[in-house]
C-alpha cells in the first residue's frame, strides 16, 4: 500500500458517495469508525492523562491491539519509513498533534454528514417543522458541512504530499475567514436552537416520535440529535486547543512557528467574535422583550438598537421629601450604555417609564444625610433637569449603582465591528 493510499484508507475524501448513497446504507468500515462525539472524548481523555504524565508517548501498536483514534505513526507509510527512527520524541509528538487535526476533522465530517443527511434531509421530519422552526433548528448546518469537507480535503492533500513532515497551520489560517462566515452565525443562533428543540420535544408529539425513531438508526450509533447539533461549538474550540499545542511544540524562530501563531490568533479572534455576537444577540432579544412591556408616560424612546446593551437594572427607593415616610416610592432603573430609564414597575412584569436621560448627562454622588435614623444607603442621581434622592437596600448596592452610572460605557456598533451582524441576528428576533 502506498503512503497516499494508506491515508485514504483511514479517512476517505468522498463522504457523500461512500457514506450516504440514497438508501443511507453505510459500509462496514465507516460504522466501525468513531463519530466525532466519541472521538473528541477519547482524545481529550488521552490529553488529560498525558498532561498528568500518566501516559507515555504512544508506541507503534501491536497488530492485535489497534489504537483509536488513529495515530500518525500507525500509518503503514510511516512505520516502514527509515526516517521515522531518526526523529526525536519531540518531533514525533509534534507530528502526532498535526495528524490529530486531520483525523479529528475526518471524524467531525462523518458526524456532520449524519446530522445533515439523516436528520436535516429527512422528509418525514421536515413535514413536521415550520419554515421558522427549521431555520432555528438546523441553521447553517449544510454550510458548516461544505466548509468542513473543503478543509478536510486540503488537509489530506498536505498529508499525502509529505507524510513525514507535513504541516497544517497555514491551511487553518487560510480557512479562518471561511470558518467565520458560518461558525459565527451558527454559534449566535445557539440559544434559539436550544429553545426550539426543547419546545418541539415538549409540545410536538409527532416531532418527538420522529426524532426518537431517527436516533435509533444504526448510523447514529445510539447518539441523540442534540449531540450532533452542538458539534460546531465543540469543534472550533478543539481546533484552537490543537493549534495551541502545536505552537508549544514548534521550534522557535521557524516559519512553522509563524504560521502556527497566526492560526492561533485568528482562531482566538473568531471565538471572541462569536462570543461578542452571542452577547449582542441576547442583548437585542432582551431589548425586544422589554420594548413589548413598557409604556411611556414621558417622551417615547425607541428601545431596540444594535448598539444598546443593558449595564444594570433593579429597584431603588425614591425619597420624595425628607420628612415624610409616605413620600417614598419604589422606582425601577434600567441603565443602558447610552440611556437610563426611570420606571414604575407594574403587575405582569410591565413598566411605565416616567423619565429617561442620556448617560452622558447623568451623575451619581454619595449622600450622607441622616433621616430619622442613620441612612448609609442614600445616593443622589443627577439628571439633566433634576436630582433624585435614592435609597438602596444595602451599602454595597448603593456603591454598585454609583460605579455603574459613573463608569463610561461607550456605544459599540456591533454591526460595523463584526462585518454586518444584523444580517443574521435580526431575523431571529420576535416581539
Amino acid at each position: 500500500m502506498s503512503p497516499s493510499s494508506s491515508v485514504l484508507f483511514y479517512f476517505s475524501n468522498c463522504p457523500l458517495s461512500l457514506c450516504f448513497p440514497t438508501n443511507l446504507s453505510i459500509p462496514h468500515l465507516l460504522l466501525d469508525d468513531q463519530l466525532y462525539q466519541q472521538y473528541s472524548e477519547t482524545a481529550q481523555n488521552r490529553e488529560i492523562l498525558r498532561h498528568a504524565q500518566l501516559l507515555p508517548l504512544p508506541q507503534p501498536p501491536q497488530p492485535q491491539a489497534p489504537t483509536s483514534p488513529t495515530l500518525w505513526q500507525e500509518l503503514p507509510g510511516v512505520r516502514s519509513s527509515a526516517e521515522f527512527a531518526e526523529l526525536t520524541d519531540d518531533e514525533r509528538r509534534l507530528q502526532e498533534v498535526r495528524f490529530e487535526v486531520v483525523t479529528s476533522e475526518a471524524s467531525y465530517c462523518r458526524s456532520i454528514d449524519i446530522v445533515v443527511e439523516h436528520f436535516v434531509k429527512s422528509k418525514q421530519l421536515g413535514e413536521l417543522l415550520t419554515t421558522q422552526d427549521r431555520n432555528w433548528l438546523f441553521s447553517r448546518l449544510a454550510d458548516v458541512r461544505a466548509i468542513s469537507h473543503s478543509f478536510l480535503s486540503k488537509l489530506e492533500e498536505r498529508v499525502e504530499s509529505d507524510m513525514m513532515h507535513f504541516t497544517v497551520c497555514d491551511i487553518i489560517a487560510r480557512h479562518c475567514q471561511r470558518f467565520k462566515k458560518v461558525y459565527v452565525p451558527y454559534l449566535t443562533n445557539q440559544s434559539y436552537q436550544d429553545a426550539t428543540y426543547q419546545r418541539l420535544m415538549d409540545e410536538n408529539a409527532g416531532f418527538r416520535r420522529e426524532v426518537e425513531k431517527l436516533e435509533r438508526s444504526p448510523v447514529c450509533q445510539r447518539l441523540p440529535l442534540r449531540s450532533f447539533l452542538i458539534l460546531p461549538f465543540q469543534r472550533i474550540t478543539r481546533i484552537k486547543l490543537l493549534v495551541q499545542n502545536i505552537v508549544k511544540r514548534t521550534a522557535q524562530g521557524t516559519e512553522e512557528e509563524v504560521q502556527a501563531i497566526k492560526a492561533m490568533k485568528l482562531l482566538e479572534k473568531l471565538i471572541q467574535e462569536s462570543n461578542d455576537s452571542i452577547t449582542q444577540m441576547k442583548s437585542i432579544e432582551s431589548l425586544v422583550s422589554l420594548s413589548a412591556r413598557v409604556d411611556f408616560e414621558c417622551r417615547t424612546l425607541p428601545l431596540v438598537s444594535q448598539s444598546r446593551r443593558l449595564v444594570r437594572e433593579g429597584p431603588v427607593t425614591e425619597l420624595m421629601e425628607f420628612s415624610l415616610k409616605e413620600s417614598e416610592r419604589i422606582v425601577y432603573l434600567h441603565l443602558f450604555n447610552d440611556y437610563l430609564l426611570l420606571s414604575l414597575h407594574k403587575e405582569g412584569g410591565r413598566f411605565t417609564v416616567i423619565d429617561h436621560a442620556p448617560v452622558s448627562e447623568l451623575r451619581a454622588a454619595d449622600c450622607r444625610a441622616k433621616l430619622h435614623t442613620l441612612q448609609k444607603s442614600l445616593f443622589r442621581l443627577y439628571l439633566s433637569n433634576k436630582a433624585l434622592l435614592l435609597r438602596t437596600d444595602t451599602q454595597s448596592d448603593k456603591l454598585r449603582w454609583i460605579s455603574a452610572v459613573s463608569r463610561p460605557h461607550p456605544v459599540i456598533d456591533f454591526a460595523a465591528e463584526q462585518g454586518g451582524l444584523k444580517r443574521y441576528a435580526l431575523p431571529f428576533i420576535t416581539s
